[in-house]
């Protein structure tokens, strides 16, 4: 009975160590990829195939060119491994690799920012976003490498003087070099480079004397001298202040162009009001001129017909300034 205990243990020891021979077996067979996509300029076995283990970062191909793709036969690819020391693969029937070679691509836009920038610099403009650049040539997207912390830079720059009759215009011309992992790639590019600044325009025609809303304004951009001789203003210090003469849309505005509504016109009936401590009087006037909201202006009474002075406070209302302190029946006096 204990021979018989002894063979089943036996049995079993020898049913468990096959059965962690055929797992660690078929947990270090690499599998083959249908599909490859890379960074870099090789194909490595780890690319190629899952779980390759020490072999993962063996070099076997050159990979595409930048931004191309192209397909290996699968006997290259386990040849290739073989000779790497790659034997125990599984193909699970894939009959070509496509390997897929990754890229940035360079745009205009990536271009103009790079240049932008240095030209920002060279003029001492704090903004590089108020550059506004015009290409001689059409400018194609150009691959670079996917992996490169500088794609593209700038070799050199020459850029002329402002001219003054163009609103400050700069002709320049940049080499660039384009990233591209095993070489660097040249262009030569030609344009013009304009300082831009931010304007306030109409949307629409304003009679001289409208009050003007958020509605009717927007923001464009002209050259930056002619912004420096209109000393422009942003729509905040413009809205709900009134045209001195009648403007065009389309046509930038500043704060010389606007005044502080006018709350009394000329003639207008108005309210003088005289206010000391906790006493309070008013009486009737005509306005002798108009006036804003701070304004002083010439006031009659209606009653006495005497002609005061009194700050405009709101639409149809002035106020009598005291310069020194009065009793009730004093007060009456100086508004009869």
């Amino acid at each position: 009975m204990k021979i018989i205990y002894c063979l089943l243990s036996l049995l079993a020891a020898t049913l468990a160590s096959l059965v962690s021979i055929s797992v660690v077996r078929a947990e270090s067979i690499a599998v083959l990829k249908p599909i490859v996509i890379v960074a870099s300029e090789i194909v490595t076995l780890g690319d190629l195939f899952h779980d390759a283990g020490l072999h993962s970062e063996t070099a076997v191909f050159r990979s595409p060119d930048l931004g191309e793709s192209g397909m290996v036969d699968t006997h290259a690819v386990t040849l290739a491994a073989a000779r790497a020391g790659l034997t125990d693969v599984d193909i699970v029937g894939i009959q070509e690799v496509e390997v897929r070679r990754e890229a940035r691509m360079i745009t205009s836009k990536d271009i103009s920012v790079v240049l932008q920038q240095e030209i920002a610099r060279r003029i001492n403009i704090s903004s590089w976003e108020d550059i506004a650049l015009r290409f001689s040539d059409a400018i194609w997207s150009i691959p670079a490498d996917a992996l490169s912390p500088e794609p593209v830079s700038i070799v050199s720059l020459s850029l002329s003087t402002p001219l003054t009759s163009q609103g400050g215009l700069s002709r320049f011309e940049v080499l660039l070099s384009i990233d591209q992992g095993n070489r660097q790639q040249k262009h030569r590019l030609r344009g013009t480079a304009l300082p831009m600044s931010d304007v306030t325009v109409l949307t629409r025609p304003i009679a001289r004397g409208e009050v003007i809303r958020r509605g009717d304004l927007e923001i464009q951009r002209v050259p930056q001298s002619r912004a420096e001789r209109m000393e422009p203003a942003f729509p905040d210090a413009l809205i709900g202040f009134e045209a001195r003469r009648a403007m065009r849309p389309g046509v930038p505005i500043s704060a010389n162009d606007v005044q502080p509504p006018t709350l009394i016109a000329r003639n207008d009936r108005v309210v003088i009001e005289l206010r000391t401590g906790r006493l309070s009087i008013s009486a009737d006037g005509r306005a002798m001129e108009a006036g804003a909201e701070g304004d002083t202006i010439s006031v009659i009474n209606t009653h006495s017909k005497r002609v005061i002075d009194a700050r405009v406070i709101g639409r149809g209302r002035v106020e009598l300034k005291l310069h020194k302190p009065m009793n009730q029946a004093n007060l009456r006096d100086v508004v009869r």
